[in-house]
């Protein structure tokens, strides 16, 4: 696996379906993406021009004129960044939103080219006529440097898909930064005695840009603080679609979203359950709403803890997205069973994707997850995400999301959820997952191979359990779909972890490049909002901690892992109200679950 820089270096010789792909996406100009390409190239012009001010004040010494120039050109500024922001609205794109405002920005610029004024400045008599030119070529060659920087950034931003790896960007950065050296040593040779130096200068240049760029495509004005509530209404066109948020029993959809301080982005799936029939659906086995008990303020444990120093999540901005639709994130179909169901999961889906798209324009990385039903939720968004940001590094991972179901659930209930209608049509493989009977194996063969430079994984513990757990689920198309089997998950666990190990051993097998499972010790059902996540090693398994550090940075650290003693039950882990009840069994101290013909007292299990 390659990072983003070493990807820079491969582009000119990287051949992949996923690039064509992106090759083919870069006629495709997104709104926001258009809007923020026209306010960085303004923003360029403005600094140019504020230094050309600057510049030529030092020859004339006039403050009336200078000032005076300051005000015309920032009206023409925010003359620029009205007409992109009115341009966007019109195609239902708030750009407004997704960058700092003219008068912040006019403040940032004053304030860093305030700095380089100084720079330039020192050890410079401005009543010397030589002197007093030598700064005014500098900071016309510093405003140079920031108009072209920042017009190299806005034709990035604009077809991020054009230049997936930035290489045709690091290229246009390298020959400006390299003219201006050019003019600094001139300057030098010509005898200005300036105390900057070209690349204290230049860097000077850089952070500026580097500001500009990050106010306006990580958008500043959402909390860094607390996770905003967002609330949909009505519908939204998106993408050639009329997008109508709604959860399962009609009320309102919401979506949770924290501004970070690093431009990666992490979208997490929440889990709760599904539904596919009247008596599904009607008890319910899924959450059907969203209220502020969703909020994931209200639970800062495991990798939602944002204070814990070790999290590798706690600086990046999140998008949490709801889950009400009880159809795994991805349904788009109403349904009387008779009990009228709304299963817009894909509706949701697209509307947390649209803002997230809008406000974090280009995250450097993009780690997508979600834990349970949420799992899936990552796992089928996640390669249409992809498309959305073309030049961001991806990894994947479900939480206790495996795809271990029935043949007989995937062709007679599945379909329930109309899940076909949005899958991808143009990665080979995924359609025909959902007919030839192979699921998620399939499509997960599907997707690592269109994305090979994307770490996919799943996580479980052995005997993934609880009726919420995937036994329960399990254990319910066990026994044809009657939901009161999902009280006694416990008889799936045997068959559960069977099937489980059979489809990550095989998809492992045909995907050795970027595909990896964890199998951790015991029955708890998903990990990420489990502390957890930090310590534990039962079972010989590494911290996860650390197998999440290897994902996200393609380390060997990032291997298969199975636990030795597997049926180990952890404090908390679920079990059966009483002991014994197979496979379920005390064990001298501990309480286990054993499998494959055997128990304790040599009795077979089923």
């Amino acid at each position: 696996m390659t990072s983003r820089v070493t990807r820079i270096l491969l582009v000119l010789g990287l051949s992949s379906p996923a690039l064509a792909a992106g090759e083919a996406l870069a006629a495709k100009l997104y709104p926001v993406n258009v809007c923020v390409a026209v306010k960085q190239r303004a923003a360029g012009t403005y600094c140019k021009r504020v230094l050309r001010t600057l510049a030529n004040w030092e020859r004339d010494g006039d403050a009336v004129r200078r000032d005076a120039r300051l005000i015309r050109i920032g009206g023409l500024l925010a003359s620029d960044w009205a007409k992109a922001e009115a341009k966007s609205a019109a195609q239902s794109v708030d750009c407004a939103a997704t960058t700092l405002s003219t008068d912040a920005l006019v403040s940032l610029v004053g304030s860093a080219t305030g700095a380089i004024l100084t720079a330039v400045n020192e050890n410079l008599d401005l009543g010397d006529p030589a002197d007093a030119r030598c700064g005014k070529k500098l900071l016309q060659a510093a405003g140079k440097k920031c108009q072209k920087l920042l017009a190299a950034e806005s034709d990035y931003v604009r077809k991020l898909a054009a230049d997936p790896h930035e290489a045709r960007l690091s290229a246009r950065r390298g020959r400006v930064s390299s003219t201006f050296t050019t003019e600094f040593t001139k300057q030098r040779r010509k005898g200005c005695g300036t105390a900057a130096t070209s690349g204290g200068l230049g860097g000077q240049v850089d952070a500026l840009v580097g500001d500009v760029v990050r106010q306006t495509t990580v958008s500043p004005n959402l909390s860094d603080t607390q996770f905003t509530t967002v609330t949909p209404t009505g519908t939204t066109p998106y993408e050639g679609n009329r997008i109508t948020p709604v959860c399962m029993e009609g009320s309102p959809y919401s979506f949770f979203v924290k501004r970070g301080s690093v431009n990666k982005l992490l979208m997490y799936y929440q889990g709760g359950g599904a539904c596919w029939e009247q008596l599904t659906c009607s008890i319910p086995v899924c959450d059907p709403n969203v209220t502020q008990g969703d909020n994931p303020q209200n639970a800062p444990v495991g990798f939602f803890d944002l204070a814990n120093p070790s999290n590798p999540f706690r600086d990046w901005n999140i998008v949490f997205v709801s889950y009400c639709s009880c159809d795994i994130h991805f349904g788009d179909a109403a349904q009387d069973y008779p009990l009228h169901v709304e299963h817009r999961g894909w509706h949701n889906s697209r509307i947390a994707e649209k803002f997230a798209r809008e406000h974090f324009v280009n995250p450097e990385q993009i780690f997508v997850t979600g834990s349970s039903a949420g799992a899936y939720g990552a796992w089928f968004n996640g390669a249409v995400h992809h498309q959305v940001w073309p030049a961001s590094e991806f990894q994947i991972l479900a939480d206790a999301g495996n795809g271990v179901i029935t043949r007989d659930f995937l062709e007679n209930e599945f379909p329930n959820w109309n899940f076909a209608a949005h899958i991808p049509d143009d990665i080979p493989g995924v359609q025909e997952s959902l007919v030839d009977g192979t699921g998620i194996p399939g499509y997960t063969k599907a997707v690592t191979s269109y994305f090979p430079e994307t770490r996919w994984a799943h996580y479980t513990t052995a005997f993934d359990g609880g009726s919420g757990g995937q036994t329960g689920f399990y254990n319910v198309m066990l026994n044809d779909n009657n939901p009161a089997a999902a009280l006694t998950w416990w008889g799936g666990s045997c068959a559960f972890n069977a099937r489980m190990r059979e489809q990550a051993l095989a998809t492992a097998a045909a995907v050795p490049s970027n595909y990896r499972y964890y199998i951790g010790t015991g029955s708890r059902h998903t990990i990420w909002f489990n502390n957890k996540v930090y310590s534990d090693t039962t079972g010989g398994v590494p911290v996860f901690l650390d197998w999440i550090g290897g994902m996200l940075h393609g380390t060997p650290a990032w291997t298969n892992v199975e636990c030795t003693d597997c049926g180990k039950l952890l404090p908390g882990d679920p079990r059966p109200p009483t002991i014994p009840t197979p496979p379920f069994f005390q064990v001298g101290p501990d309480v286990k679950i054993v499998c494959d013909g055997g128990s304790p007292s040599g009795a077979f299990l089923e």
